[in-house]
């Protein structure tokens, strides 16, 4: 996969509609979605590794409930520890909805004030055009980083 797709469940839609739609379908990348992607069956935890490991990459669409969630905070715990065992920018974080101020854990807050992130605008279709080119740029980097 060219990036493993951390979100909640309840913006599963957008994941669906625009991500999926822009990234996939126009632009030719390879996501992994939970929705779709993953076998059933297995362990939980064993797939959520695997499919981030066989991924570049990982996108966090950061949102209140991603913030709140135990599947989401195991991913990017996951992803965290690819980057440090990587030692390369396999992380790609994107504020999705706006988070509230304090809500961010400690280590969220290291990734996010360490790294470029995007943010996603609902309104703004100039906005949402840059938003798809740079995303699709983060996928493509290959660059090594300094670890979050």
């Amino acid at each position: 996969y060219d990036a493993f797709v951390a979100y909640d469940y309840n913006d599963f839609s957008w994941v669906k509609h625009q991500l999926i739609v822009e990234m996939e379908q126009k632009r030719g990348f390879n996501l992994c979605v939970h929705h779709r992607d993953f076998p059933g069956g297995e362990v939980l935890e064993e797939i959520i590794v695997d499919c981030i490991h066989k991924s570049r990459k990982t996108v966090l669409l950061l949102t209140p409930n991603f913030i709140k969630s135990h599947w989401c905070e195991f991913e990017f715990s996951m992803a965290r520890s690819k980057l440090f065992d990587s030692g390369n920018d396999v992380i790609v974080a994107v504020i999705l909805k706006p988070l509230p101020s304090g809500c961010v854990t400690g280590s969220l807050f290291q990734v996010l004030k360490k790294k470029l992130y995007l943010e996603w605008e609902d309104c703004d279709a100039t906005a949402q055009d840059l938003f798809w080119r740079k995303l699709s740029d983060a996928l493509t980097q290959t660059n090594v980083c300094d670890s979050a």
